[in-house]
């Protein structure tokens, strides 16, 4: 340098809180000068790397927390100032002052660009033997604030965390520790460690508000520091909701414009709009959020639309179709192709919602053929302004339900929603298609494509299916209206074959006779649909079903002359051969399953105490699995772990398992599976208790699992086809799903529980429990007493 070092230095000093002066020490100072080079420019401040514990990196690992911890803070007293400067270097730190007085700065300055690292990596070290010394979970660093996590069964307390800091040398605010609580304050936000949520600070949130209002008079003019801490602040939020970020463009945008920074600006239109949205957000959003996780999960979502048909969507082997209405363009500006392919993307949320496992806090994946689509979500604005009003309503879909979307591009050829879109289901199931009210302003511009293609007749004559037709269908389960519909389509190929191609309902009561007589079997009349007499009486419901959705007065048949129909047909029906019986499960079978699948793989686990629940619950299979074996489960079809309900007694407790629409459930009433504790490995309630802590405490599907982050669920197939292989690997063949309900009632029948009990315990009603009891052999019941001795006497050893 051509003249002291000292001279670089900027000359000014701010006072201390308890009233001392510290000189700064500005080490990019001179600015722009090449003559004299500040300090700054001969360090690369890449040679003092530290770690910086940001939110993201905190809320990730919140995310993963599978049980409730417990916070504590600490803080460095005057950080920087703890950290020396190497003699050598003390010739560049000199500040000289007003009155020609040298002052020499021996500790590390925020002014440098080496001061973070310099301060970060002892501070990293100090951070590391923390952890080693104490039974802790966890510490996040950001500066000189400390978070530390425990579990809420540790012994550690801050006071023995302060004072081997204090031994260590380190300088301690000991007014700004606080001990372990479920709750503190981290790089400006409120974790809870129990909750795994995150706020902000209800007097932040209203500050922030206020400090928005006066950038919305049109006519105030701002300079662009104000500007600059504004969207600082504002950033600060984003954390909190990501879905707001779009809202931060203008404001930056606005700032890189600025070209004196002293003169003053009016706020842009579109920085108005912005900042409009910003406070509606924040006066109405809510403040707690379960913390958010900024990976984006694939759940097979993908979306597509055309101006031709209307809209599909599949999420994972779920999917809808919706058709547009003559009207759905409006007047000008007319709503085009951007504004459906934005709609879509309001539908696939709504999808998720409906089926009750979209989790909160996650960013999900949506994959798109259109890099127009791609572009809007991923800027969250357009030119058009319906799509701009679209995304408002999407917007505030995702921050109420705490979600947010990352768009990915597919290829148009491997568009898997593109034939929906254009009124082709495919190869899409019916079981799998999701059903819900339109939202208002969307009702009438489409419709669900939906086709029960016959139940939803009347007669041979379409309908249109309207919203109150959903809400009445909605009051069936799937699987009786898929039912009703195969009656229907019975009734149907009857008709076309008498040769009557047009009709409406309702039907006659001889329509109803020559239907039983044609469908039944019969010694005098022999063709390729013949069913048995008990099928013939599910069809008559469902003919009851179809006159009641469409308003038709189901006739009063000759009932005697009906039975004697089905009488007959039951006759012939006992000549037939007869399938055999479905075999219990036994004791031996849930012991060799246990054994055998709980030591393994997750699904295995979950697969072993769904087995041990419907054998002691006496449950169907396919009332304990889902639908799909991933994604999004449909809420009134799947048992989830918010449907369990546990229960103290004097006998030890017991557990509940609420069933939303069971196969034999009355219409509009739930069913329950009751669960008593046993004191040995086949204990449902404790199988029952394992699922909980394996679901982590979410709203999740109870007999499901979770592999690389992603929770997939167990489907009928999927279980009954992992049992019957280790079944057959112990030597056990030819049993069935339906072999747990029948081994669970055929048990208690042999130890001599009462009828009444096991009707009560199994939902069923009059006598028809009895088809599934089957008896025990002498030799049976005794080994089975054997292995409930046993297994008790294992479990007191340990």
């Amino acid at each position: 340098m051509n003249i002291p070092a000292w001279e670089a230095a900027l000359r000014r000093a701010v006072v201390n809180g308890d009233g001392s002066t510290r000189p700064i020490n500005d080490l990019s100072f001179p600015h722009g000068d090449p003559s004299t080079p500040s300090v700054n420019l001969f360090v690369n401040s890449d040679d003092f790397r530290t770690t910086w514990d940001d939110f993201e990196t905190v809320s990730r690992f919140f995310k993963s927390l599978k049980a409730p911890v417990q916070l504590a803070l600490f803080e460095w007293e005057k950080a920087y100032r703890q950290i020396p400067t190497h003699p050598s270097q003390w010739l560049y730190l000199v500040v000289q002052d007003l009155e020609g007085g040298l002052y020499l700065d021996t500790r590390i300055t925020f002014g440098g660009v080496a001061g973070c690292g310099s301060f970060g990596r002892p501070a990293d070290a100090w951070k590391d033997l923390m952890f080693d010394e104490f039974d802790l979970i966890k510490i996040f660093r950001w500066v000189d604030d400390n978070l530390f996590l425990r579990s809420p069964e540790s012994k550690t307390s801050m006071t023995d965390i302060v004072k081997r800091s204090v031994h260590l040398g380190v300088l301690t605010n000991e007014k700004k520790c606080s001990e372990f609580l479920d709750e503190q304050k981290f790089i400006g936000f409120l974790w809870n460690g129990v909750e795994r949520t995150v706020l902000l600070h209800e007097d932040k949130l209203i500050e922030r508000i206020r400090q928005i209002e006066p950038f919305l008079i049109e006519v105030k003019l701002f300079t662009f520091n104000e500007v600059e801490v504004i969207t600082g602040r504002l950033n600060h939020v984003s954390y909190l909701l990501p879905q707001l970020r779009c809202y931060l463009k203008g404001l930056y945008r606005w700032i890189s414009e600025w070209k004196c920074k002293f003169a003053k600006r009016s706020a842009p239109r579109d920085v108005l709009d912005d900042l409009h949205r910003w406070r509606h957000m924040l006066r109405n959003f809510k403040n707690t959020r379960l913390v958010n996780t900024t990976t984006p999960v694939d759940i097979e979502w993908v979306g597509d639309a055309s101006t031709s048909f209307g809209i599909g969507v599949k999420v994972g082997k779920l999917w809808l179709q919706l058709e547009l209405l003559e009207s759905w363009k409006g007047p000008t500006p007319c709503r085009n192709i951007a504004w459906l392919e934005t709609v879509a993307i309001r539908i696939g949320i709504i999808m998720l919602l409906t089926t009750g496992t979209a989790r909160k806090g996650t960013n999900v994946i949506v994959w798109t053929d259109n890099n127009t689509t791609l572009a809007t979500i991923e800027n969250r604005k357009s030119r058009d302004v319906h799509v701009n009003m679209e995304w408002m309503i999407i917007q505030d879909l995702l921050i109420d339900n705490e979600l947010d979307i990352t768009a990915m591009r597919v290829k148009s050829e491997e568009n898997i929603a593109d034939q929906l879109s254009r009124g082709i289901r495919g190869t899409h199931r019916d079981i799998n298609r999701v059903m819900f009210q339109l939202p208002t302003d969307l009702s009438g511009l489409m419709k669900h494509a939906y086709k029960l293609s016959a139940f939803i007749k009347n007669g041979s004559n379409k309908i249109t299916v309207s919203p109150d037709d959903l809400h009445i269908l909605s009051a069936w389960s799937l699987n009786t209206l898929l039912g009703y519909n195969c009656a229907v389509k019975k009734f149907m190929i009857w008709k076309f074959q008498s040769g009557i191609e047009d009709f409406r309902l309702p039907m006659t009561v001889l329509d109803i006779e020559r239907f039983c007589l044609w469908a039944g079997r019969s010694f005098y009349l022999v063709n390729n649909h013949k069913v048995n007499s008990q099928t013939i009486k599910k069809y008559l419901s469902g003919f009851k079903a179809w006159h009641d959705f469409h308003r038709a007065t189901y006739p009063t048949v000759f009932r005697d002359r009906l039975k004697l129909i089905l009488k007959a047909s039951a006759k012939v029906d006992t000549t037939t051969i007869k399938r055999q019986k479905k075999p219990p499960i036994l004791l031996r079978h849930l012991v060799w399953l246990t054994d055998s699948l709980s030591m393994g793989r997750p699904k295995e686990q979950a697969v072993s105490e769904l087995a041990i629940v419907a054998f002691w619950g006496m449950a169907r299979i396919g009332e304990l699995t889902y639908l799909t074996g991933d994604g999004p489960l449909e809420r009134e079809y799947s048992l989830l772990t918010t449907d369990v309900e546990s229960i103290a007694s004097d006998t030890g407790g017991y557990m509940l398992l609420t069933l939303l629409n069971a196969k034999t459930s009355t219409p509009g009433k739930n069913q329950t599976i009751r669960l008593h504790k046993l004191k040995n490995m086949l204990c449902p309630v404790e199988a029952v208790s394992r699922r909980l802590i394996e679901a982590g405490g979410f709203e999740a599907s109870l007999f499901g699992y979770y592999e690389h982050g992603i929770r997939f669920h167990l489907t009928r197939a999927v279980t009954v086809g992992l049992i019957q292989t280790t079944l057959k690997k112990g030597g056990f063949d030819g049993l069935l799903g339906h072999s747990f309900r029948v081994g669970g009632a055929s048990l208690r029948s042999a130890l001599g529980v009462s009828d009444s009990n096991i009707c009560v315990l199994g939902q069923w009603v009059l006598k028809c429990y009895e088809l599934y009891i089957r008896r025990y052999s002498p030799d049976d019941l005794e080994e089975a007493k054997a292995i409930i001795r046993m297994l008790n006497e294992l479990w007191e050893e340990i």
